[in-house]
C-alpha cells in the first residue's frame, strides 16, 4: 500500500526518529522508502539529501547505502510505491474516459503525495511502471482511431496539466482549507478599485476563488481530450 501522508494539522518540521546512543536501529528498503516518502512530501524533493534522510531515521549516511546503491536509486523505489496504487481504468471502449480517469487518480495520488508530482516533474523516472501505464493509454488511443503522434502529444499534455495543477493546488487548497483560499481571494478583490479592474471586481469575482479547484481540473482535463481527433498515422 502506498504510505501514508503526514497529518496537515500536525506540528511543522519533521518528526525525529533519532535514537539515543546504544544498539544501531534495524532499517528495511521499505522504511528508509517510506521515510523518503514522507520526507519529500513534507519538505520538498529537492530538501531529500541521503544524510538528511539519514538523521531522520537515526542512522549514520553511509548505512544507507546498504539498502539503495544511490539517490536515484531511492529515486526509482519512491516512484514504485508511489505508483504502487495508480492503476490504469479498463477501457471500456472508451478511451476518453479512460485517460481522463486515469489523470483523475493520477492526481489524487499526487495531491495525497506532493513528491509524485515532484519526481516526474524534476526527476528521471523510469520505472516499469511508467512505460506499463504509458503503453496501455496509447494503445487504447490508437485502437479508438487516434494516430499514434496525437495519442503521445496528448498523453504527456495531460500530464504536464496534471503535474502543474497539482504543484499550483498544494500550497492554495491543501496546505490550507478551499475556504480560506477563496477568502482570500475575497479579500484582494475587495481593496481593488472597481473602476480600475471592473472584471476583477465584477462578473469573474465568482469564479476566481475557485481556481485551485476541482472544478477547475476538471475544466481543464475536459478541454485537453475535447482536442484530440481520430486521426491515424
Amino acid at each position: 500500500m502506498m504510505p501514508t501522508n503526514a497529518d496537515a494539522g500536525a506540528e511543522p518540521g519533521p518528526p525525529s526518529t533519532a535514537r539515543r546512543a546504544g544498539r544501531p536501529r534495524r532499517l528495511t528498503i521499505d522504511t528508509v522508502v517510506n521515510e523518503a516518502i514522507r520526507h519529500a512530501d513534507e519538505q520538498g524533493l529537492t530538501e531529500l539529501t541521503m544524510p538528511r534522510l539519514a538523521r531522520r531515521l537515526g542512522v549514520g549516511t553511509m548505512t544507507l547505502y546498504g539498502y539503495v546503491a544511490s539517490k536515484q536509486e531511492l529515486v526509482d523505489q519512491m516512484a514504485s510505491a508511489l505508483f504502487a496504487d495508480l492503476t490504469v481504468p479498463d477501457s471500456g471502449d472508451d478511451w476518453r474516459h479512460q485517460v481522463s480517469e486515469y489523470f483523475r487518480r493520477f492526481r489524487k495520488a499526487a495531491l495525497a503525495h506532493p513528491s509524485l508530482a515532484g519526481l516526474l516533474a524534476n526527476g528521471r523516472v523510469t520505472i516499469p511502471a511508467v512505460f506499463d501505464h504509458l503503453e496501455t493509454l496509447l494503445g487504447a488511443m490508437r485502437a479508438g482511431g487516434l494516430g499514434t503522434e496525437d495519442a503521445v502529444r496528448l498523453f504527456y499534455s495531460s500530464l504536464c496539466f496534471t503535474i502543474g495543477e497539482v504543484q499550483w493546488e498544494v500550497p492554495r487548497t491543501h496546505a490550507q482549507s478551499p475556504a480560506a483560499y477563496a477568502q482570500q481571494w475575497h479579500d484582494l478583490l475587495a481593496a481593488l478599485d472597481p473602476r480600475a479592474y471592473p472584471l476583477l471586481t465584477g462578473p469573474a469575482a465568482a469564479h476566481l476563488g475557485t481556481v485551485s479547484s476541482d472544478e477547475q481540473f476538471e475544466w481543464g482535463l475536459a478541454r485537453i481530450i475535447a482536442t484530440a481527433g481520430p486521426h491515424r498515422v
